[in-house]
């Protein structure tokens, strides 16, 4: 039986980075956010008839997909109406992520990347360890303006909006430290495989 494990990280921490250093190890990914997008980005979906429902027309594309920048402008200005975004994508995502978990039964461990579970603690019984990836609020900005083309301002408005470190090191079981290279990251991510390998082997 797989075993795994949900990473996670603040913006620009690296996380998918790392998650693709796993996947070059040939460990299972799933990736929570790009089972949102297609959730969102099949037209007549079940949770795009529902937000149509929900927020009207003004969210959905001329494709008969959700407008995704519309959509953010619209929950990041109103608490309510995000948790009525999240109270019809949760429990599709999870739905879905359990779906190919079921699928995927051949190696020892897989990775799940859930960049929001310290603000959505649901999905944590997906997993059995949590793995964080940590880097300084500094290093984080400066990899997302230089990513996103954001300001300053904007990335940190952001990041006021997110979980803060001290909430997802409380979810923690493990920790990555990406404050360096690329090459230090995959070297990280390679130790951690061995650790995960010597757990969950047979």
């Amino acid at each position: 039986m797989t075993a795994w494990v949900g990473l996670t990280g603040g913006i620009g921490s690296g996380k998918s980075q790392a998650a693709a250093c796993f996947a070059l190890l040939g460990v299972p990914v799933i990736d929570a956010d790009a089972v949102s997008r297609i959730l969102t980005q099949t037209p007549d979906s079940e949770a795009l008839r529902r937000i149509r429902e929900t927020f009207g027309d003004s969210v959905i594309d001329s494709a008969g997909c959700l407008n995704r920048a519309a959509m953010r402008e619209y929950v990041f200005a109103d608490e309510q109406a995000r948790q009525r975004l999240e109270a019809i994508l949760h429990p599709l995502i999870y739905r879905e992520i359990e779906r190919q978990k079921a699928a995927c039964t051949a190696a020892p461990y897989g990775i799940i990347e859930l960049p929001t579970l310290a603000e959505h603690p649901v999905f944590r019984r997906l997993v059995q360890r949590v793995l964080l990836v940590q880097c300084d609020e500094k290093t984080r900005v400066q990899r997302v303006m230089a990513r996103n083309g954001l300001t300053e301002a904007a990335v940190r408005a952001i990041m006021q909006a997110q979980a803060g470190d001290e909430q997802r090191l409380a979810l923690a079981d493990d920790c990555l430290v990406n404050q360096g290279s690329p090459e230090d990251l995959s070297q990280a991510v390679q130790r951690q495989h061995r650790i995960y390998l010597q757990r969950w082997s047979l």
